[in-house]
């Protein structure tokens, strides 16, 4: 409030000292232009000036004025155009989450044109087509998402190659796949589909080089790269097996010496190997790598291949599986082998004693099957009967419900 007195003071003050110049000496300028000459006083000229720049001002400032609102305006309409089509581009993604294909297709494609990043909307809306069956589509759409989206070059390919992974077109996965593992070489999505078609197509060798790879980056769980492993390393031991040139078995015996001692010790391969060499008769040497791998570590799908098995010395096989029943007195396994191998040394009494153990212990279709053979061999037909009739009604036990004849009706009676 003091301020603004002030002012007004300072104010009247000039005024009036202006008025007194003014009454005074108003003096006069002289302007001569192109031959034509304004003549007026100095204070009419001040006056003049001051209200031409007042104008000037007031006119700028309006004009600016105009143009801001209508600059505020044509923001207003470009931002929520904008936000529009983000809102369609969101609904279009929530359709594609939700599995509404159609839907997801129509709002993704209609924003595409003024998507920020249109790939996304392309990407995502051949995937729909996909779905919705329109394969030719889906190609069109992923030609376009890859026209735009140049710098998107992976994602471009790892949607191609779920569409043919998904239509079990493995070739095609895999050269859609090739496009970009050479600049993306251990991309995981890029590895676990290309592992996938190799698998599919049993093309054992690209997936054993592939092995190293997945071992090192591991897109998958380790018993998933163990069952890899396995099935890589079995297909070398059964290739090794059926070659038409050379001795199976020494073919076997070096590719089995080739392989880690990891592998040498995963019981699923040591079966291979065995089952490999029993077919080509090396029973014997079978026999010494099932021991072997038993004393180093007891696993009863091994043990069940070592009753199965006939080597070339029973008697001692015999002693050594029973030099195991010693720690292991109450294993329906080893007891059911020790029955086997029994069998072979023609100690009957001693195969029927260890049947029987083994089914107390754990009751098998195939130890109730074992016993049912040998007691039928013995003459005990009705045993033999019961013994059949155990092991089929374990078989058999979750049959349906269904009715059955009487006993007392004869085939055919109503």
């Amino acid at each position: 409030m003091k301020r603004l007195l002030l002012l007004m003071a300072a104010a009247l003050l000039a005024g009036g000292l202006l008025i007194g110049e003014l009454a005074r000496d108003s003096g006069y300028i002289l302007v001569s232009i192109y031959g034509y000459s304004l003549e007026t006083s100095v204070w009419f000229a001040v006056i003049f000036l001051v209200l031409t720049t007042l104008i000037t001002w007031y006119s700028l400032k309006i004009l600016f004025g105009i143009l801001g609102g209508v600059m505020g305006a044509t923001r207003y309409v470009v931002q929520g155009s904008d936000e529009q089509h983000r809102k369609q581009l969101a609904a279009g993604l929530v359709d594609f989450m939700e599995g509404n294909w159609k839907q997801a297709r129509k709002q993704l494609l209609k924003t595409a044109n003024r998507s920020m990043v249109p790939v996304i909307n392309y990407l995502a809306a051949a995937r729909s087509a996909y779905e919705l069956g329109d394969r030719d589509e889906a190609q069109q759409l992923l030609a376009k998402a890859e026209s735009v989206g140049g710098q998107h070059k992976l994602a471009t390919a790892l949607a191609q190659a779920r569409m043919e992974l998904m239509d079990q077109r493995y070739e095609q996965c895999i050269a859609a796949l090739e496009r970009v593992h050479e600049e993306t070489p251990h991309h995981p999505v890029v590895l676990d589909m290309l592992r996938q078609c190799y698998m599919a197509l049993e093309d054992w060798a690209d997936l054993e080089a592939l092995l190293p790879t997945l071992k090192k980056y591991k897109p998958m769980s380790d018993a998933q790269l163990q069952d890899i492993e396995l099935r890589c390393w079995s297909h070398k031991l059964r290739t090794a097996a059926d070659a038409s040139a050379g001795n199976p078995v020494e073919l076997l015996t070096e590719v089995w010496a080739k392989l880690d001692k990891r592998a040498q010790k995963l019981p699923a391969l040591i079966l291979v190997y065995v089952e490999l060499l029993v077919r080509h008769n090396a029973q014997a040497k079978a026999e010494s790598i099932l021991r072997k791998a038993l004393n180093k570590e007891w696993d009863d799908s091994l043990l069940d291949s070592y009753g199965r098995l006939a080597g070339d010395d029973v008697a001692r096989q015999l002693i050594t599986a029973e030099s195991w029943l010693k720690e292991r007195p109450r294993n329906a396994t080893l007891l059911l082998a020790l029955g086997r191998i029994a069998l072979r040394n023609q100690l009957w009494g001693k195969a029927r004693e260890y049947f029987e153990a083994s089914a107390n212990i754990m009751p098998q279709p195939e130890t109730y099957a074992e016993l049912a053979r040998l007691t039928a061999a013995l003459g005990e037909h009705q045993l033999s009967t019961d013994y059949y009739q155990r092991g089929l009604t374990m078989i058999t036990h979750n049959l349906p419900e269904l009715p059955a004849p009487k006993a007392d009706k004869k085939f055919g009676q109503q």
